[in-house]
């Protein structure tokens, strides 16, 4: 049998990088290397029935992430149909996915030191291991007895997702996998790296908002300071924090299939969380290849849950006795 070829489409990546990064958001280089690495889940023996090319499968999904096109804008611009877009647009994602092992690994080592290190450089605040927040990714509203809890505490249905940056804004840890309407701390106190810290397996702490609980690897701000060194300390706090805010500005602002402004992404809540956990890859493969940021940048300033300030004793402790070392005048 005669084997079906695809109808000629134009070279995309013979354009230079100012153009592929508006499209696409990766220079060639980059998609290069990423076809490279999804080739083995990605190529067909032949191209019968419709099979694309790795590297057409791969600027497809790109350009998804990137502009929040549905597909239907993304088969014109590549004169492929919508359903083979959408096949392949999920197996792009299902890809990429697999590469996070790769890519989002929690600091170790002498890695630890030296990130313990560039917070102090940039903020002033010790012992920092990343920064851990929350940040909801809009979705449709799903259908079924669940959809109540997509519904976030802003009125719109959500993920919610947490992330651990560290002092590059590299993304370390990831849970996407909780509606909108959970609340941070139970994200955290449910996670891997809560259960990780709490043995003891890594020296420093996390940095989050009041919406968090204080733990001894986990310090959050003084609510209702009274003293200068836990003014300072606050202050400190806040200036490292900012940095989660813009990772998730940054992140949202280069794959605009998460930010409001791109519409609501038209999947379920399964599909969506497949897309943020690609997005996150592709987040880093940036950061890693020190890419500038994006030049608009939504904001990411979002109201702080309800929190409070009665940790556990050893959780007051430790931020007692680093308030008193390094605040203290």
């Amino acid at each position: 049998m005669v084997e079906r070829l695809l109808r000629p489409h134009n070279d995309m990546l013979s354009f230079p990088d100012h153009v592929l990064i508006s499209f696409y958001r990766l220079p060639r280089h980059l998609i290069l290397n990423l076809v490279e690495e999804l080739r083995p889940a990605l190529e067909r023996p032949t191209r019968r029935h419709g099979a694309l090319p790795v590297v057409m499968q791969v600027t497809n999904a790109l350009r998804f992430f990137a502009k929040g096109d549905f597909q239907t804008e993304v088969a014109s611009l590549s004169s492929v149909s919508q359903p083979c877009i959408s096949k392949n647009l999920m197996e792009v994602t299902k890809a990429i996915c697999s590469l996070a092992p790769n890519y989002i690994q929690f600091p170790r080592g002498e890695e630890l030191q030296r990130i313990k290190q560039d917070f102090v450089r940039q903020s002033g605040m010790p012992g920092v291991i990343g920064l851990v927040d929350g940040s909801l990714f809009p979705i449709k509203a799903p259908s079924g007895p669940t959809e109540p809890a997509y519904v976030c505490r802003k009125g719109y249905h959500a993920i919610n997702v947490q992330a651990i940056g560290d002092q590059n804004m590299v993304i370390r840890h990831l849970v996407a996998k909780w509606p909108g309407s959970i609340h941070d701390s139970f994200v955290f106190n449910t996670s891997g790296i809560n259960a990780y810290l709490s043995e003891g397996r890594a020296s420093g702490w996390l940095l989050g908002d009041s919406g968090y609980p204080l733990k001894p690897y986990l310090m959050t701000p003084v609510m209702n300071e009274q003293t200068d060194a836990e003014r300072r300390y606050n202050a400190a706090h806040k200036r490292c924090r900012s940095r989660q805010e813009r990772l998730y500005g940054v992140w949202k602002g280069r794959w605009r299939c998460h930010d409001m402004s791109g519409g609501y992404l038209q999947y379920s809540p399964e599909k969506v969380v497949m897309f943020v956990k690609a997005t996150a890859v592709l987040h880093n493969i940036c950061r890693m290849a020190n890419l500038p940021d994006p030049e608009h940048i939504p904001a990411m300033v979002e109201d702080e849950e309800e929190g409070h300030d009665d940790g556990a004793q050893t959780g007051r402790t430790a931020r007692n006795n680093l308030i008193a070392r390094y605040f203290t005048r």
